[in-house]
């Protein structure tokens, strides 16, 4: 009998974990070309970094599908699959969208790994989560 209750649980257990329970964070309000405005931050907000300041005209293009491009000056930098998944905020302490580009990305002047909100329609931010960090602020090119 006790083999058969612990059968009947191994089976309950495997049904259960089905890897099957993926769900992707809706990023609808993400999808579009956002032209970057500012970086600011650091230790001591010692970073103020701005198209004026760096001569860098930075494009980041969210698609769908989550394909992203960052183009600075018209040159494509950097595109591949970026992920969002679900982190806690430093700044509210509640969940909230984390975005993830690739682990390889070095600084290209932007966040790339951070909690990312839309303020109104047009505007974007991602903060990289960290005290002391850094964040990079983008509007929506129409």
């Amino acid at each position: 009998m006790k083999n058969l209750i612990y059968l009947f649980i191994l089976t309950l257990g495997i049904i259960s974990c089905s890897s099957d329970n993926t769900t992707e964070i809706n990023n609808s309000d993400l999808i579009g070309e956002w032209s970057w405005t500012n970086t600011d931050g650091g230790i001591a907000a010692h970073i103020h970094e701005t198209p004026e300041t760096t001569g860098k005209i930075i494009h980041l293009n969210l698609i769908g599908n989550y394909e992203y491009s960052v183009t600075e000056n018209g040159t494509k930098i950097s595109s591949g699959i970026y992920k969002l998944i679900m982190k806690k905020s430093i700044y509210s302490g509640e969940m909230e969208r984390f975005i993830q580009l690739p682990e390889n990305q070095q600084y290209i002047g932007i966040v790339t790994r951070g909690i990312i909100k839309t303020y109104e329609i047009n505007k974007l931010d991602i903060s990289d989560n960290n005290h002391d960090g850094i964040g990079s602020g983008f509007e929506k090119i129409e």
